[in-house]
């Protein structure tokens, strides 16, 4: 299987189905999850930081942003070095929950 998950009539509720807030309530708005050691992660918040100043927002926030994303350069070298294993674009390799999928569903798969 190639491209993301969402897209897949098998796997439309994404690689990452549900996504928790702190207080244990799903995340209902369409996301998509990005793990600091995917080697692409890093351009990605790069980019995202550069846009959130652009148009304005917290320069706390932007600076936080550009923070994560020299942290994932190095979670991303790790994988590299082989210390740490990533797999943002592998096949399915585990077991899929239907209790969690069920749940996914019934909030609408928000991820796809």
């Amino acid at each position: 299987m190639a491209g993301l998950w969402r897209y897949n009539e098998a796997t439309k509720e994404g690689k990452y189905p549900i996504v928790l807030r702190r207080d244990g309530t799903p995340l209902t708005s369409r996301y998509m999850v990005l793990a600091l050691k995917d080697p692409a992660t890093a351009a990605a918040l790069r980019a995202y930081a550069d846009e959130a100043e652009r148009i304005g927002m917290d320069p706390q926030y932007v600076q936080d942003a550009r923070r994560l994303a020299d942290e994932a350069v190095i979670e991303a070298q790790r994988v590299k070095d082989g210390a740490e294993k990533a797999d943002p674009d592998a096949p399915p390799h585990r077991a899929d929950d239907p209790a969690v999928l069920a749940w996914a569903r019934s909030i609408g798969c928000p991820g796809s």
